[in-house]
């Protein structure tokens, strides 16, 4: 099969599977907690099971400081401080319809369903991981020049 014969990859493929999420109740010192401790930047919120928005670490640090006292960060609610009406599609959407819309939205992530259900996260990280991969085997590992 040729190169440009080969099947566009899902979105459901490359994702981030088994995401961590937060509930839309759950307190901004959560979020940040769940975030340090996984070292993760996208976080999607929840209400009864169905995504209602998602906090990146750039929105919750742009809302509240790192530094603000704890008492804040307990009195603030996810639902606070997310973004609502993420960009969200279907496991089954191509990879490159995502990220073309990724990029023209200006946004980090894209939270991805299955059968209605939060199935994984696809993030820029996740999209610099496949690009490096296809790199490397349509060029191989040494497949640049010394130029600088």
């Amino acid at each position: 099969m040729s190169e440009r014969h080969k099947k566009m990859p899902v979105v459901g493929a490359v994702m981030t599977s088994f995401p961590y999420f937060v509930d839309a109740d759950d307190t901004v010192a959560k979020v940040e907690r769940l975030m340090d401790e996984r070292e993760i930047r996208h976080l999607p919120v929840q209400e009864k099971g169905r995504v209602v928005g998602i906090v990146s670490e750039r929105d919750l640090h742009h809302f509240i400081k790192r530094s603000a006292p704890a008492e804040d960060k307990i009195n603030l609610r996810a639902r606070d401080i997310m973004i609502a009406d993420p960009y969200v599609v279907s496991f089954n959407t191509p990879l490159n319809e995502v990220v073309s819309e990724m990029a023209r939205r200006h946004i980090g992530s894209a939270i991805v369903l299955r059968r209605g259900k939060l199935a994984g996260v696809l993030s820029a990280n996740d999209v610099c991981r496949i690009l490096g991969e296809y790199l490397e085997s349509r060029f191989g590992i040494d497949g640049g020049n010394d130029a600088a």
